[in-house]
């Protein structure tokens, strides 16, 4: 045989061996985005945030009312906080429209500057003290909770740092440095300025996003482990923090102390019933329940729509989480993954402190209800998070199924291991 004819020859095995790749190429191709593969989640995400944003305006409005019968503007909480929601929605939109991979640099520039920011709060040119908690930033006639913000630029950073590939080893340094060493640095920050409720809500969001990206069980369980004594400690450490801790094992030793607000919350709970007082006709509001606006607007929202009210938000929350779960499981890229993930669980995770807190199945931690208590900085940061799970939803690729010659392996592996290399008969006379 010639040389000429050999090189036919594999010119002819090359073309049949690209024939059959062919159709997997286009199979691959054809699966497209997240949004084209799991097209109801996506839906899902950006429907429940206008429900539970449409639903926190009207609660807003109904306790903003009752600030007419003292004198004051009956518009005094609706008119920042639907300013806010514009600016919000706006910024969704904006950053929906952002690859998403083009954010690793930028997003450690942000957490530098949040963590920058965090240090200028305790001085008190540039800090502002409201709710008991200095937490807020003021640069001339401008002001905002820096320690919002800084949730998102955790979630930002985490994403691309935990996707490098050194994290592959799922080595305890490759985790902690930079990212929880940074991220812890910024929770003590923020302990500091008397805000323990945001603290805990950024250790989750580390400690989720570090078993999302497949930290060891044991190095996980020893960081745990350590946030709840550091926590514990902190609580003791604190005449306030323990009054809360013990009104919360009993709320009813000191119903008009420690324990006034969470009395007040479950009296508001419990009058709603079923159904509800009706819209805007909350007795609590009336200065009964104090930060009826802001981290006990869900029992406001009880007391006025019931308990089948109530479960109708902590339904869209769930559909949220369940949306977010699935478009971050059929992701295959892992900065997408890991931004998906944590977004999802900002909102979620905080949903749960916060609600928690107001029904006395946790102790109260000052942090507000996601889209519906009124606060622009959360709701501003709360609609980016939103934004960008779209943002990775409209670009990252999908997970690729596993073909039929994969899935059958074991069946074909198992008739081939049999003698002679025959398929198993039917009945006793086959042997």
């Amino acid at each position: 045989m010639n040389s000429a004819t050999v090189r036919k020859e594999r010119a002819s095995t090359g073309e049949t061996h690209a024939a059959s790749r062919a159709p997997r190429q286009r199979r691959v191709s054809r699966a497209g985005t997240l949004k084209d593969v799991s097209p109801a989640s996506y839906h899902l995400v950006w429907i429940t945030t206008l429900l539970l944003l449409a639903a926190g305006l009207c609660m807003v409005l109904s306790v903003s009312v009752a600030e007419a019968l003292n004198g004051g503007d009956k518009f005094v909480y609706l008119r920042p906080q639907a300013l806010a929601a514009a600016a919000g929605l706006v910024l969704l939109g904006l950053v929906t429209r952002v690859n998403y991979a083009r954010l690793r640099v930028s997003s450690i520039f942000f957490l530098v500057v949040m963590a920058i920011i965090l240090i200028l709060v305790h001085f008190p040119e540039f800090s502002y003290t409201e709710g008991g908690a200095a937490s807020w930033f003021r640069l001339g006639p401008a002001k905002f909770q820096p320690s919002e913000f800084a949730k998102l630029a955790l979630v930002l950073a985490g994403a691309h740092l935990l996707s490098v590939r050194r994290v592959q080893k799922r080595e305890f340094g490759a985790y902690f440095w930079p990212l929880g060493a940074v991220g812890l640095g910024m929770c003590g920050l923020v302990v500091l300025e008397g805000d323990l409720g945001t603290a805990v809500i950024m250790t989750g969001l580390l400690l989720g996003m570090f078993w999302v990206a497949g930290m060891k069980r044991g190095h996980w369980f020893t960081m745990f482990g350590v946030g709840v004594l550091t926590a514990g400690a902190l609580v003791f450490s604190s005449a306030e923090r323990r009054a809360r801790v013990f009104s919360f094992l009993d709320p009813s030793a000191d119903p008009l102390g420690e324990s006034y607000q969470l009395c007040q919350s479950l009296v508001a709970l419990g009058r709603g019933g079923w159904f509800g007082v009706g819209p805007g006709q909350s007795v609590q509001k009336f200065e009964y329940l104090p930060k009826a606006h802001t981290d006990m607007i869900f029992s406001i929202l009880g007391e006025e729509i019931g308990l089948l009210g109530t479960g109708f938000v902590l339904l869209l929350f769930g559909v949220f989480a369940v949306a977010c779960w699935q478009l971050a499981r059929r992701c295959s890229d892992p900065m997408g993954k890991y931004l998906i993930a944590g977004c999802g669980m900002l909102v979620t995770f905080q949903a749960v402190v916060n609600i928690g807190g107001v029904t006395g199945a946790m102790p109260l931690t000052g942090v507000p209800l996601p889209f519906i208590s009124y606060g622009r900085s959360s709701l501003l940061v709360m609609l980016a998070a939103v934004g960008l799970i779209l943002a990775v939803a409209r670009r990252a690729p999908v997970r690729s199924a596993p073909s039929s010659r994969t899935r059958y392996k074991n069946v074909a592996d198992i008739d081939s291991g049999r003698r002679n290399s025959r398929t198993r008969g039917a009945g006793a006379g086959a042997r």
